[in-house]
């Protein structure tokens, strides 16, 4: 019996040392597979030879580094996210991680988030990025008219200015300024002086501020300011937004709440957000947004769908529909302020976007709603044609 044990023993030894021979004949073979892979530029072949071997055996860092750079030559942005991320948990400071980590952000447009990369850049590539650390990001316009054919409900006109600053690396500021006009008739508002006249001209101030906490965590506030004379009475409405985000590789998600002065009265809004990128690109993606809100006692859902796709290499497009009805609705981080007297029933819309150059996007839309004329229960159509213009530097 003591001789069989040690016969077995012996076995157990030899078939350990050949397993371990085995894994670094393995390793080796694989450090020159991926190398050559590389070197021809077989992206996809060297990322799925990659992904089999990490799956069974421990992976390196060079190896990572060319999986990182197959999915980036292939537009996978998000896959080439993951092989950085894995990259830099064990080489915190290498550079070409970082500098590959921060063009996948950029190009997924999460630009804010790719500041969290910027201190491990040298200034040759923040110069080859034309990124600086502080100033104007960007400056942009958008004028909306809207046409209700009612002749209690004049054409409405919406134009904003906007301003993207970046205060730190870490902390970027969005600012903007609005206007909106329209003359409403509505004899059922008995308080309101010559209510067959009523002459709406909103000024608006907008400001979001976006704070990276980490790699994969942001925090989102906003402030929403609107002076909107009504005849003979003036409302300051004040609402603010509070939220986190959360940036995984594939898709983020947003939880925020709204509080706020309308018209004089408090609202509520919580909003859940979560945008996905199933290519690892902007080919393909899809923003989805439940929201509760809450207002002199009565409460609502509502559901805003988004999907957009590339069309072509300068062309995107993109639709839009809001499920449930709504008034006083906040949308896009309470940007958008729905405070009309007439409830919204319905609301869908598509969107094209151009670049014009690596620089200039144009962007047009169409949106139709379906709303409720104030305190009856006759309904009619609104039509929207949106234009608007963006700028980098």
């Amino acid at each position: 019996m003591h001789g069989r044990k040690v016969i077995q023993l012996g076995i157990f030894i030899l078939l350990a040392c050949n397993s371990t021979a085995q894994q670094s004949i393995s390793y080796e073979e694989v450090n020159i597979k991926s190398y050559n892979l590389y070197e021809k530029g077989e992206w996809t072949t060297l990322l799925q030879y990659g992904k089999e071997y990490i799956a069974a055996s421990p992976d390196f860092i060079m190896l990572r580094m060319r999986m990182g750079y197959a999915a980036f030559m292939l537009n996978n942005f998000s896959e080439a996210l993951i092989q950085y991320d894995a990259v830099l948990k064990k080489d915190s400071y290498n550079e070409t991680a970082h500098y590959y980590s921060f063009l996948c952000l950029k190009y997924l447009n999460q630009l804010e988030l790719a500041g969290v990369h910027i201190k491990y850049l040298s200034k040759e590539l923040l110069q080859k990025e034309k990124f600086t650390k502080y100033g104007v990001t960007k400056i942009g316009a958008e004028l909306s008219y809207k046409n209700t054919q009612l002749t209690t409900r004049s054409d409405g006109f919406y134009i904003r200015l906007d301003l993207y600053t970046r205060l730190h690396p870490n902390i970027n500021m969005y600012h903007a300024v609005a206007l909106f006009n329209q003359t409403i008739s509505e004899i059922k508002l008995k308080n309101i002086t010559q209510n067959q006249s009523i002459g709406i001209k909103q000024k608006e101030y907008y400001n979001k501020t976006i704070l990276n906490i980490g790699k994969k965590w942001q925090v989102v506030a906003a402030y929403h300011y609107l002076y909107t004379p009504f005849n003979n009475y003036i409302f300051n409405n004040n609402i603010g937004l509070l939220g986190i985000k959360y940036n995984s590789h594939y898709f983020t998600l947003q939880g925020d709440g709204i509080v706020g002065q309308v018209t004089d009265t408090t609202q509520l809004q919580y909003n859940a957000t979560l945008s996905f990128y199933p290519k690892g690109n902007l080919n393909l993606y899809s923003i989805s947004t439940a929201s509760y809100s809450s207002r002199n006692a009565k409460t609502a859902v509502n559901f805003k769908q988004v999907v957009g796709a590339k069309i072509s290499n300068v062309l995107w497009l993109e639709g839009n529909t809001t499920l449930g009805s709504f008034s006083n609705f906040l949308e896009n981080d309470a940007l958008y302020v729905y405070n009309a007297i007439d409830k919204n029933l319905f609301k869908a819309g598509a969107t094209v976007y151009i670049s014009m150059d690596s620089k200039v996007i144009f962007h047009a839309g169409y949106t139709f709603e379906q709303r409720k004329l104030y305190n009856t229960i006759t309904t009619f159509n609104q039509h929207s044609i949106t234009g608007g213009l963006t700028c980098k530097f």
